[in-house]
């Protein structure tokens, strides 16, 4: 049965690589972030269960949703503390899309297992307790940083209501994504300190792998990006090929470089 799930887990994280450096030329243009982020789902249950269990992992879910969704439907109503947006689809769970808590979910077990990869010894320190949470909400924040001017600027997923100088995304956003997700990260780390059982190694290298498949899609994406103008709410004009040569350098010079990393340790780590 583990070799089962092991080789269900390399498949999801060897599709997430597929869709993430095919899927723009097949969709004409289209980035392949919300695919990727997707599948990152069941690598996260299948994983997390295998490492942490059913019990611990449920904790990490609920916490993780309730956390996001709180402050998310916050900054839509009072615009703290990502800022002044609201969300163009449904079916919503008040002012937020439904869709975005399993992402908050999958995309937060990415980042905090590569964090874990790249900083914790197998030993529980202190330090490890602060940091590992502080660096996955990095890795969080960069992920969007290298991703968000396309959803909303582009795509339309949400809209910045006055717009913002990181390509019509206000800074404050991504001030708002680190506290948030450190908060629900430190949560975790909090509860993990508390928990006597082991954890077990699983297969530490899926979620590097699906973390990289992202970054595979900011440089497919900019390959096939046509060249027109998008304008904001706000009224500013933005140039979509640098939208998207933007989006693809902070990919190839944060996401990419962590998740490699990450697969470097993971290659090191012997097996528990």
């Amino acid at each position: 049965m583990r070799t089962f799930w092991t080789n269900v887990t390399w498949f999801l994280a060897g599709a997430a690589l597929v869709l993430g450096g095919t899927l723009p030329f097949v969709t004409t243009g289209k980035a392949a972030i919300l695919p990727v982020l997707l599948l990152a789902v069941p690598v996260a249950l299948i994983d997390g269960v295998r490492r942490y269990g059913w019990v611990t992992l449920l904790f990490f879910v609920v916490e993780t949703l309730l956390i996001s969704n709180f402050f998310e439907n916050l900054s839509v109503e009072t615009g703290f503390p990502f800022g002044d947006y609201h969300y163009t689809g449904g079916p919503q769970l008040i002012h937020v899309p439904i869709y975005i808590g399993p992402v908050y979910f999958g995309l937060g077990y990415l980042c905090w297992r590569v964090a874990e990869l790249l900083l914790a010894d197998g030993r529980r320190r202190a330090v490890d307790m602060v940091a590992v949470p502080a660096l996955a909400a990095a890795l969080m924040t960069v992920f969007d940083l290298g991703s968000d001017s396309v959803a909303s600027t582009v795509n339309h997923t949400w809209e910045w209501e006055r717009g913002g100088g990181v390509f019509g995304v206000p800074y404050t956003n991504y001030l708002g994504w680190w506290l948030v997700t450190y908060l629900f990260f430190q949560v975790f780390a909090i509860h993990l300190s508390r928990r006597r059982a082991p954890v077990q190694e699983a297969s530490p290298a899926a979620a590097a792998i699906v973390y990289a498949a992202l970054a595979l899609n900011a440089v497919a994406y900019f390959l096939v990006a046509d060249d027109y103008t998008v304008t904001d709410p706000s009224g500013a004009v933005w140039n979509h090929q640098a939208l998207a040569e933007t989006m693809m350098l902070i990919n190839l010079s944060a996401v990419l470089p962590f998740a490699l990393l990450a697969l470097r340790s993971a290659a090191r780590k012997p097996r528990k």
